[in-house]
């Protein structure tokens, strides 16, 4: 009985041998574990203050000493009546290069710092640099958001890249005073600009506000205003085929030119 016994020992090490073998116990892996950081932000510490009353940013500078010193202002778009920005100290904890909003627009370089409210670039239609709804855009400087802090690219940009997560944020109102550097000019887009649908801040390599060529505009009207002649001249691989058959011409542009960005204009 004895040498049974330890045989059926023996047996049963080498099943539990064989099964950690082919069924190994799963160990936990780092990425379960949530661990904070211990690097090091080295970024200087900056304070953004939000004067929601004349919608202007002051940032300042944190010295070793703790004077603050002011080292840029930007305009911006606080929120419009009935959607104010709140007022209050907080801290910034969460960034998005792209980020998308509550009335289904994009923002670009978004960082939140209360709840629901960012500070973000002016709403783009879709998630491109180059749907930009610039009627907005010439909102900067006055209230028209539905509560974030709308500015530039190159400012929403600013924020995104040198202020660190717990950078302290201020919002208040003020009529009087922008800060001590003033409120910047604003820049607006004219309504028949071809560059329109484009930040005139964003450094995007295609920018055509920086590249000094006109940005593509589609032709919307109708048959009735498509200038046949001038299309088929300007594109004699269509001219060989549709000649000056206006129909075809049109259809022809419906379908593919504009997807091939023919212009379709006199100039």
């Amino acid at each position: 009985m004895k040498k049974f016994r330890l045989a059926m020992a023996g047996l049963l090490g080498m099943s539990l041998l064989f099964l950690s073998a082919v069924c190994p116990v799963r160990a936990a892996k780092s990425s379960d574990v949530q661990t904070e950081s211990t690097a090091v932000d080295t970024r200087p510490d900056y304070t953004i203050y939000v004067n929601r009353a004349l919608n202007c940013i002051t940032i300042k500078q944190e010295e070793e000493d703790g004077t603050l010193i002011p080292v840029k202002a930007m305009i911006c778009s606080c929120g419009r009546e009935g959607k104010d920005t709140p007022e209050g100290t907080f801290q910034t904890y969460a960034y998005y290069e792209w980020r998308r909003m509550v009335d289904d627009t994009y923002g670009r370089y978004a960082v939140r710092f209360n709840g629901m409210i960012l500070f973000h670039s002016v709403p783009y239609i879709e998630e491109s640099p180059d749907t930009l709804e610039w009627e907005e855009y010439n909102k900067l400087g006055e209230n028209a958001s539905l509560g974030c802090v709308r500015l530039s690219v190159e400012d929403a940009k600013w924020i995104y890249d040198n202020c660190k997560p717990g950078t302290k944020v201020v919002v208040y109102s003020d009529q009087e005073n922008a800060g001590e550097l003033g409120k910047p000019d604003a820049v607006k887009i004219a309504g028949d600009s071809p560059c329109r649908t484009w930040d005139p801040t964003d450094t995007h390599a295609d920018n055509p506000w920086l590249t000094g060529e006109p940005a593509y505009v589609p032709f919307e009207g109708t048959i009735e205003e498509f200038d046949h002649v001038a299309y088929a001249d300007r594109y004699p691989d269509l001219k060989e085929v549709f000649g000056y058959d206006k129909n075809a011409l049109y259809e022809h542009y419906m379908t593919c030119g504009v997807n091939e960005k023919r212009i379709a204009v006199s100039e």
